[in-house]
């Protein structure tokens, strides 16, 4: 059985583009291959779309994986290294 990653718990604002749609959203949790937003407006985003996340000055580009509510799951086109979590945890803002 394949072991599910960590997922890290965080609250970091960020910006979600996607097409000519732009909307802020929180990053709730991280791994290395993906995370959850949070704050995602109704029928905004669909599975399957690919999405631009701008966080910290850095793009991160996401495949939707699943869409509930106001939250979603996303996939990273490409695995973010360690220090790039730990930059994006150290952004943390609470709400």
């Amino acid at each position: 059985m394949l072991q599910r990653a960590v997922r890290l718990p965080t609250r970091v604002l960020i910006q979600v583009r996607y097409g000519d749609l732009v909307f802020d959203a929180t990053i709730g949790n991280i791994s290395a291959g993906g995370a959850r937003l949070l704050g995602v407006p109704d029928d905004a985003l669909k599975v399957g779309e690919t999405i631009d996340i701008h966080a910290l000055g850095k793009q991160m580009r996401a495949e939707v994986r699943w869409h509930i509510d106001d939250t979603c799951g996303l996939m990273f086109d490409k695995p973010l290294s360690g220090p790039e979590i730990s930059e994006i945890l150290g952004a943390r803002t609470f709400h």
